[in-house]
């Protein structure tokens, strides 16, 4: 970690600002690179990396490049359809389509006068006929009649043309060619080649610049482009490093900047969370010289100020015989809360802290629960000199207070911006300042959701000319574990 942010002078921790502007700017990135990842650039830049990557694509552009009109079938069906019309019997069948006599055929037989020859016909060769006309009165019968229309009908000059033409051999083989799936595949075959898609196939294949006019080619141009869109190059750099690993594994729950112009009381609490719980009223233990009120609290420069002061207060505290009494105070300070608006069972707990001064005057970012024990202090300081603090738990177990405390060294924190984190899990409690860690307790790990609290207190009479004193919270963020 230090070699990335680099060292504070006279800390064994990564400087704060490098550290910070590195969690600001992955964080960032993280949200550029999730937003994009979802982006419709990046979805059509992964379909053309598929689609142009593909065996059928890649088949495809070499047939374009390297493929003779002559290899397509496409070539083959124009070839076979010049060899059909070129064929004797289509081309006697349209001479003799074009000669009139088929269509004249067409129309005799469609014809009263060829329909009643041909009624007329069929009558003269059926037994009924042959009946009538062995009969001797045939002559004046109605079959007589009919036989002399036919004899009338096919003296018919279209009459004996049809059966004229239709008893010649020419005749009988367009007509059977007519029928035949040979002529219906000559005429498929005109109409494919005849269509406007199979002269574009065919314009398109002779054409030596056909590659760079194809469809193929303006999706590989475009691919190409996308390659150089520095949006995509920027994003799968960050895939190839993945440096998101960390924060992948947390989801913001809990974010404060102090931007507002005052606190907003909706979030934060100024007093213990006890007294507001049951007395909905500020109080202090016995054993503090400060009371707590919201005048030593201040937003400024987007950070929460809290201040120490010598000044008259009045108040209450908690005496374990007497309970809750009034009390005249010589000291005042600031103490914010969420006990009312957030609590959360493990994650990870961070905030921006500076402070001006150290023991008497006490500053602590702590948690805790329904109940004074547990609590965690992220950072605590517990020490007259500004170059240690002191981070914790503290556990009821059975009728035992079990007590976990470590004191940190490495640095000058008095006068100086810190990033305090606790990393809480069921297996352990971990402390980091500045992303580096500092202590680790796997053994007393509280089980309940708990509450941010920041303030400073005095346990003891501060010494002439130490006060004011000031804590300053730049940020709160808090996240829980991302399940797997």
């Amino acid at each position: 970690m230090a070699t990335i942010f680099g060292i504070q002078i006279g800390s064994k921790f990564p400087s704060t600002k490098k550290y910070e502007a590195w969690l600001d700017k992955t964080q960032a990135d993280y949200e550029r690179f999730t937003a994009f990842e979802n982006s419709e650039l990046l979805r059509r830049y992964r379909e053309l990396d598929a689609l142009i990557h593909s065996g059928e694509f890649e088949k495809k552009v070499r047939e374009l490049k390297t493929l003779r009109y002559k290899d397509t079938p496409q070539w083959h069906q124009l070839n076979q359809y010049k060899a059909l019309r070129s064929s004797s019997d289509i081309k006697s069948y349209f001479k003799y389509l074009k000669s009139g006599k088929l269509e004249r055929m067409r129309q005799i037989e469609a014809s009263s006068s060829y329909k009643e020859y041909i009624e007329l016909k069929n009558y003269i060769n059926s037994t009924e006929f042959i009946a009538a006309k062995a009969h001797k009165d045939f002559k004046t019968s109605d079959a007589y009649a009919k036989f002399r229309t036919f004899k009338t009908l096919s003296k018919q000059a279209d009459i004996k043309f049809y059966n004229s033409t239709a008893s010649r051999q020419e005749y009988k083989t367009v007509i059977k060619l007519e029928d035949s799936e040979r002529l219906k595949g000559f005429f498929e075959l005109e109409n494919t080649i005849k269509s406007q898609e199979f002269q574009d196939h065919k314009a398109f294949m002779e054409d030596r610049k056909r590659f760079e006019k194809s469809e193929e080619a303006r999706l590989i141009n475009e691919f190409k482009l996308l390659q150089k869109n520095e949006e995509i190059k920027w994003f799968f750099e960050k895939e190839k490093k993945n440096p998101f690993t960390d924060i992948k594994k947390w989801k913001l729950t809990f974010e404060e900047n102090f931007d507002a112009i005052s606190l907003d009381t909706g979030r934060w609490m100024t007093g213990y969370y006890w007294g507001k719980a049951l007395i909905n009223e500020n109080y202090v233990p016995a054993s503090e010289k400060q009371f707590f009120t919201e005048r030593n609290i201040e937003l400024r420069e987007s950070m929460a100020r809290i201040t120490t002061r010598q000044e008259e207060a009045r108040g209450k505290v908690w005496d374990l015989t007497m309970g809750f009494i009034p009390h005249q105070f010589n000291y005042t300070s600031g103490l914010i809360s969420t006990g009312r608006s957030f609590r959360q069972k493990y994650g990870k707990f961070m905030a921006k802290v500076r402070f001006s001064a150290t023991y008497p005057a006490v500053s602590a970012f702590w948690m805790a629960g329904e109940k004074i024990t547990p609590h965690i202090d992220i950072v605590k300081t517990a020490y007259k000199k500004g170059d240690n603090i002191e981070c914790g738990v503290y556990m009821n177990e059975g009728k035992e207070l079990a007590k976990r405390t470590h004191k940190v060294n490495g640095a000058t924190f008095k006068n100086e911006f810190y990033i305090y984190t606790c990393e809480w899990s069921p297996e352990a409690i971990i402390w980091k300042i500045n992303g580096h860690e500092v202590a680790r307790e796997t053994k007393h790990i509280p089980n309940e959701a708990m509450y941010l609290s920041f303030c400073t207190i005095l346990p003891e009479e501060p010494a002439a000319g130490t006060l004011p004193a000031t804590m300053e919270i730049d940020w709160v963020r808090c996240y829980e574990a991302v399940q797997a």
